[in-house]
């Protein structure tokens, strides 16, 4: 090998080794994301593929005008009548100061700068920059997140709510584990953040289950080394103060519907369900959800990862998660390049003025195709590192790795997918990719944890590190075609 090659591997090596440019990066990919966002947030086409606009904007009217939460009055949408109401309220806020809808999506747009802001600051620091580089990236360009963190919908206040009381519960795994005690103002803080989340959507309950999957192993350990008093301490006296708070800040909501209806978070179809609804439940339930709905080995969606009907493609859980989050999966005008159209039959189009303007161009379905293969290989590899995760702090005693963001992912993902066999109605667009937001931030500080860990094994940044950027920036690259592409 010559001097001059030996001399550019050297740069190369040099560039890698910087953390200051690692750093300036993530500012560059941060700025990017947002920008992404602000700019969705005041293009995207409300009232006609607004994901759900009219009804969420008249929810918030509703509640502008009657000033209360809708605790299922017959005078509401039936598709908010049921909903907590913290995301409307301060919709109805905004639209009262600004007289603008789409100032609510504001909302989701802080909300995701929240989450990067938070994302940095708990992914290992000095020495891990390309890692960190890595996971901010990731949630930079997600597709899933750029095209619900621009559009008025209670999605991107809720992920960020959540990831708040994530982020403290994991405070509080990490200060268990090297300090055997939870501070006080830590517990209040999750307990708060969970209420909150709670009374944005009823997704947020899956935070006091991790907390109750998590923290009893820490519990037992500190038991075994230190005895009932320290356990008292450390643990319980925290867990308590945090779900007090909880319950004291949601019960006005949530106990008069267990009152009513024997469910605490009821949904409008189980205590008003219409004919369609009806017709649905009186299929069994080996009918309505086979066991291939459950298993992960469907891949038409790789190649038409939009939606065409309830029926195209099979309706499978795993195609339907990894498609909505890598592409536009319900078809919602997120790709803007012109061309030969695809298909009038894409998810929209029946009930439409104008099908036409629904149709999908061959330009359009071949990138979100890319998009969706490379998201599978990253889907792939964020699975690995929440086990690693995993693994890693139970074998750490909670000083390395996370058992919070594994356990939290998982429980949002089988929320997702018990409602979806609780309410089989694919004609209603029952199994929504956007519903898994609130994880995409805890899988995405998994991928930065498991990633530094093999950087401080190898001492440097590894191929690992480079492939998964790769993937990433073609992600962003082909993003940025579809929005902004001729």
């Amino acid at each position: 090998m010559g001097g001059d090659s030996l001399s550019r591997l050297r740069v190369v090596g040099a560039f890698l080794g910087a953390p200051r440019t690692a750093s300036w990066l993530a500012l560059g990919v941060t700025l990017f994301g947002l920008f992404l966002r602000v700019e969705h947030a005041l293009t995207f086409d409300g009232p006609a593929r607004g994901s759900d606009y009219a009804v969420y904007v008249d929810g918030i009217r509703w509640m502008q005008e009657h000033r209360r939460s809708f605790d299922f009055d017959p005078t509401a949408s039936l598709n908010v009548r049921y909903q907590p109401p913290l995301w409307y309220a301060s919709g109805a806020a905004i639209l009262a100061v600004t007289q603008s809808e789409r100032a609510i999506a504001s909302l989701s747009v802080i909300g995701w700068l929240v989450r990067q802001l938070l994302l940095a600051r708990m992914l290992p620091g000095p020495g891990h920059a390309w890692s960190r580089l890595v996971a901010l990236s990731l949630h930079a360009v997600l597709p899933l997140s750029v095209l619900m963190d621009g559009k008025v919908n209670p999605e991107g206040l809720h992920a960020t709510i959540f990831m708040v009381a994530a982020y403290f519960l994991f405070r509080a795994e990490r200060d268990l584990a090297t300090s055997g005690t939870i501070p006080l103002r830590t517990a209040l803080a999750f307990g708060l953040a969970t209420g909150l989340g709670i009374l944005t959507k009823a997704t947020s309950t899956v935070l006091l289950l991790g907390a109750g999957v998590c923290l009893p192993l820490r519990a037992f350990e500190l038991f075994r080394s230190s005895g009932w008093l320290a356990t008292w301490r450390g643990l319980i006296r925290p867990a308590a103060l945090a779900a007090a708070v909880c319950v004291g800040l949601t019960a006005w909501w949530w106990l008069p519907n267990y009152q009513r209806f024997g469910h605490p978070f009821p949904h409008a179809w189980d205590v008003q369900p219409d004919e369609a609804q009806q017709a649905v439940a009186a299929v069994p339930l080996h009918q309505r959800r086979p066991v291939e709905w459950f298993l992960p080995f469907e891949t038409t969606y790789l190649e038409t990862p939009i939606l065409t009907n309830a029926t195209e493609p099979t309706p499978n859980f795993w195609a339907a998660t990894i498609a909505g989050t890598w592409s536009d999966w319900y078809n919602r005008g997120f790709c803007r390049l012109p061309g030969k159209k695809k298909t009038l039959t894409v998810w929209g189009a029946e009930d439409a003025e104008a099908p036409e303007t629904w149709a999908v161009t061959e330009r359009c379905m071949r990138r979100f195709s890319r998009t969706t293969k490379l998201g599978a290989a990253l889907s792939a590899g964020a699975i690995l590192a929440l086990a690693v995760c995993a693994l890693r702090s139970v074998t750490s005693r909670g000083k390395r790795g996370t058992l919070v963001f594994p356990v939290l992912a998982t429980l949002v993902l089988l929320f997702v997918m018990l409602f979806a066999v609780v309410h089989p109605a694919d004609y209603a667009a029952v199994l929504k990719p956007a519903y898994m937001l609130a994880a995409a931030t805890p899988i995405t500080a998994c991928l930065g944890i498991a990633l530094a860990e093999a950087e401080e094994s190898a001492r440097r940044v590894t191929l690992l590190h480079v492939a998964t950027l790769a993937l990433i920036t073609a992600v962003g690259a082909i993003l940025t075609v579809m929005r902004f592409g001729h």
